[in-house]
C-alpha cells in the first residue's frame, strides 16, 4: 500500500475565500451581469487590487525560482565563474516585465503561504486569518442593508 500523507487542511470561511479569490482573479470571479451593475469605483478598486496582487505574486514566484536556480548552480557548479555571476550579479531579484507562468503547485507554494504573502503586502487584511462565519453573516447583512438604503 502506498504511503499517504495526511495534511491538516485549513478551512477558510466564505468571506475569506471571497477576499482571496477577488485578489487573485479580479473581476473574472463575478458573473458578467454582476460586473455590469457594479459601481464604477468598486470595479476600479477590484481591478487595481488584482493588478497589484498579480505583480506581487509574479515577482515572488520569480524570487523562488531564482533561489532554486542559485542553489542548483552553487551545488552542481561550485566555484565557477558562471555560478559566481548568477548568484552575485543577479541574485534573486525578479524582473517586473517578465511574467512567470509557473503554478503555485509547481513551486510547492500552499494557499496558506500565498495568503501570508498577501497579508504581508497588505493586499489581504492583517486579521484575515481571524475572520469567521459569524462576521461573514453580519458583514453580508450590513452590506445588504446599506445597498438597499442607497437604492431607496
Amino acid at each position: 500500500m502506498a504511503n499517504k500523507r495526511h495534511y491538516k487542511k485549513i478551512g477558510y470561511s466564505d468571506h475569506q475565500n471571497f477576499l482571496y479569490n477577488r485578489a487573485l482573479h479580479g473581476l473574472s470571479m463575478y458573473k458578467p451581469e454582476e460586473v455590469v451593475i457594479m459601481a464604477s469605483e468598486k470595479r476600479k478598486r477590484i481591478i487595481q487590487i488584482h493588478k497589484k496582487t498579480q505583480k506581487i505574486l509574479n515577482l515572488w514566484k520569480q524570487e523562488i525560482v531564482n533561489r532554486m536556480a542559485n542553489k542548483f548552480f552553487t551545488d552542481v557548479f561550485p566555484d565557477t565563474e558562471i555560478t559566481k555571476c548568477l548568484v552575485e550579479c543577479y541574485g534573486i531579484t525578479g524582473d517586473p516585465e517578465y511574467i512567470n507562468n509557473m503554478t503555485f503547485k509547481d513551486l510547492k507554494i500552499t494557499k496558506e503561504r500565498v495568503i501570508a504573502h498577501l497579508i504581508q503586502h497588505k493586499i489581504l487584511p492583517k486579521n484575515f486569518n481571524e475572520l469567521n462565519q459569524q462576521q461573514d453573516a453580519s458583514r453580508i447583512s450590513n452590506k445588504w442593508r446599506s445597498d438597499t438604503s442607497v437604492k431607496s
